[in-house]
């Protein structure tokens, strides 16, 4: 198979494109079906006229139908999808893309989806639908999953579904921080439980309050219990930003970057803050997880797309040996140049 597809690129090297094209189409559609032509132009970021010979050719191949409401993917269209998505990955060497980011960031586990999160949303879907696959297949009868917020664990859990697992509890990891409310970990590990049939409890608490003010209300029992999950975890499921991003997203004041810098910060993820060198230099906020608890949980799963990530992947996840890292084809290329490039 892997001989053949090299043949293949070699006489005709056009199918590479093609093939990407049509599966970007038919995945766009799949995650937003019924969708109308002009709308399904707007999600890939394309013409009407890039997508209307496509769509044809789609149609008659009867891999989608085109119905009052807008287009939907068939049955012979979604498993034209599923082995799509392998194929692509073949076409374009991602697989040993993943091989070469697992090994030189010395973790449990790479999976790559094709395509860049910057220019087509599609892609975190994708990423969302990927890791909730690897989730199954390690996911066991009462085990304790916790999630932060953020739209890359949003995306795991809007592409979760029915697990054939028993009492599995879904948590956040976090308290609330100044978020939109639609990707607070609460409403995140809620919307996870439902969809694989588990249970789940919310942690009604602000990200930064006290240690003091932590202490006496961990006296709640609903509270403690909630904790108590958080900090028995055996899958917890994560975002990461760059130092940009995170200042960005977070409002930070001029003073508060400033000393952020004078630490040499570079990567956040689960309020935890990285130096060039990988070390956590600062925490923010004291309710879920905490750095202790993270060389001990079975599986850490980052999720994140887009060449801007890549930094804070390598610094947050390298040499941790319980990480798996899902990301996208433009921060897989970038991990690889970063770290090729330190050699």
């Amino acid at each position: 198979m892997h001989e053949f597809l090299n043949l293949q690129k070699r006489l005709v090297p056009e199918v590479i494109d093609i093939a990407e094209k049509r599966y970007s189409i038919l995945r766009a559609i799949a995650y937003s079906q019924p969708v109308g032509r002009r709308a399904l132009a707007a999600l890939l970021g394309q013409s009407e006229r890039w997508v209307r010979s496509e769509l044809d050719i789609l149609k008659n191949q009867n891999l989608i139908c085109i119905q009052a409401l807008g287009m939907i993917v068939t049955d012979e269209g979604n498993e034209v999808i599923n082995k799509l998505r392998g194929y692509i990955s073949e076409l374009k060497g991602l697989k040993d893309i993943e091989s070469a980011i697992k090994e030189l960031l010395e973790i449990k586990e790479c999976i790559v989806v094709p395509g860049d999160i910057k220019n087509d949303i599609q892609v975190l879907a994708e990423m969302g639908k990927m890791t909730f696959e690897y989730i199954k297949r390690i996911i066991e009868d009462n085990n304790v999953i916790a999630v932060s917020g953020g739209y890359s664990t949003l995306a795991v859990a809007e592409n979760s579904y029915k697990a054939d697992v028993q009492n599995v509890t879904v948590v956040p990891a976090r308290g609330g921080i100044k978020a939109d409310l639609e990707r607070q970990a609460n409403i995140v590990a809620a919307k996870m439980a439902r969809s694989i049939g588990g249970n789940y409890y919310l942690l009604h608490l602000p990200d930064n309050i006290s240690e003091d003010m932590l202490n006496r209300m961990s006296d709640d029992p609903d509270i403690a219990k909630v904790l108590s999950f958080i900090a028995n975890t055996d899958i917890l499921i994560y975002g990461l930003s760059s130092f940009e991003s995170i200042c960005r997203k977070r409002n930070y004041t001029e003073e508060e970057i400033e000393r952020l810098k004078a630490l040499n910060v570079r990567a956040e993820a689960l309020g935890c803050f990285f130096d060039e060198n990988g070390g956590i230099v600062y925490k923010s906020g004291s309710v879920g997880i905490k750095p202790e608890y993270l060389d001990s949980i079975k599986t850490m799963i980052a999720v994140g797309g887009g060449a801007g990530k890549a930094e804070a992947i390598i610094l947050v996840n390298r040499g941790r040996k319980n990480r798996v890292v899902v990301t996208d084809e433009a921060a897989a290329h970038e991990i690889l140049s970063i770290l090729k490039g330190g050699d």
